[in-house]
């Protein structure tokens, strides 16, 4: 014991490497999960100078790799911390990739075995030019796709792709780009506009299991398809909100109840003062409990919502959050109150500020 003390203060790196080698795999591969799930999100392949791009092999688990063999064994006998990754696309000012550079995201998703990957696509649409290897690499594993953002471009060409794990897709340009995936796992979208042709829309599984969506921007008309091409959906977030006047809705052939949809997110929108009461008018909300209003809480505000609320049938809300404001302290209680006609609370940014009386037993 004195003589390990003795070399631990003499030659205290020597002796802490020597004591990381005799750490059993097990342990050494579950410090480098640790280190890779505190990291970013998805840990990047690359690094970029103004000009230049080089692998980023100062950050897991590039980074292990050039440590020593050990560590290099384990790391690549560890497909969990290979399951993740962020892709930037080099912009047009960076010089060409080489093949090492393809050569390394091979290496990348091999060592990630079978596992199902989350991929985050880091890029401006100009650099989506002269990086289709990449882009080729990475749909030669859509097999594995679990999660997969900011891959939208790709999604604009004809192919089809066949994802069977996929999850989550964040964003696509429009609707019509879903029925290209065979998606049957498919449950969080988000979808950069709705302006495509609905009534010729023909949804395939992707659709019907869709559980959360958000939209950038679509109009109050198309919304009263939803439960026809979303007949799952529990979450609706919508960013930006329009009329299309020359747009005719078929009413008697489409649903009018959304089942299971519990969370509905509205905009702020400029049109008549009926907007709100067109989204709800002549549908069925029977498990809606939470409505999140990014708009204000004045007295014109509160009175259109809850005369949107009235007319929503089988709709016995919980709560009316506004997002907006900072605080409590912007609203003018008293107002407030008058949506308790339709709802059980009204919320700021999740803080109660008002609630309906309970009647007595």
């Amino acid at each position: 014991m004195h003589s390990f003390i003795e070399t631990s203060l003499t030659r205290p790196w020597t002796t802490c490497s020597a004591m990381i080698h005799r750490l059993p795999v097990e342990i050494l591969q579950a410090i480098f999960l640790l280190a890779v799930d505190n990291g970013p999100d998805c840990p990047s392949i690359f690094s970029y100078e103004a000009t230049t791009i080089s692998a980023n092999f100062a950050s897991p688990p590039l980074l292990f790799t050039r440590v020593c063999h050990h560590w290099r064994d384990v790391a690549r006998s560890t497909p969990e911390i290979w399951s993740r990754i962020e892709v930037k696309l080099p912009p047009v000012s960076v010089k060409p990739l080489t093949p090492f550079f393809t050569s390394l995201l091979q290496f990348w998703l091999a060592q990630s075995d079978n596992l199902p990957l989350t991929i985050h696509m880091a890029s401006n649409y100009s650099s989506w030019d002269g990086n289709s290897r990449l882009l080729e690499i990475l749909c030669n594993e859509t097999r594995r796709w679990e999660t997969v953002i900011g891959f939208a471009p790709a999604f604009d060409s004809s192919d089809n792709f066949n994802t069977p794990q996929l999850r989550t897709l964040d964003p696509i340009w429009d609707l019509s780009n879903l029925t290209k995936f065979n998606a049957p796992k498919l449950c969080r979208v988000r979808i950069c506009s709705l302006y495509d042709n609905i009534l010729s829309l023909r949804p395939n599984a992707a659709c019907g299991n869709i559980r959360h969506l958000c939209l950038h921007q679509t109009s109050v008309n198309r919304i009263h398809y939803f439960p026809d091409i979303f007949p799952r959906l529990e979450t609706l977030d919508v960013r930006l909100l329009q009329i299309a006047p020359d747009y005719v809705l078929d009413m008697e052939n489409h649903s009018d109840t959304y089942s299971c949809l519990e969370s509905m997110t509205l905009p702020f929108v400029h049109g008549p003062p009926d907007m709100y009461a067109m989204i709800f008018r002549g549908h069925h909300f029977p498990a809606l409990q939470e409505l999140i209003l990014l708009v204000g809480a004045g007295k014109p505000e509160v009175e259109m919502i809850t005369e949107a609320l009235a007319v929503a049938g089988s709709c016995n809300i919980r709560v009316v959050d506004f997002w907006l404001h900072k605080s409590r302290m912007d609203l003018y209680v008293p107002t407030l109150k008058q949506l308790l006609s339709v709802a059980q609370e009204v919320a700021v940014r999740g803080e109660v500020v008002v609630r309906r009386e309970q009647s007595g037993p």
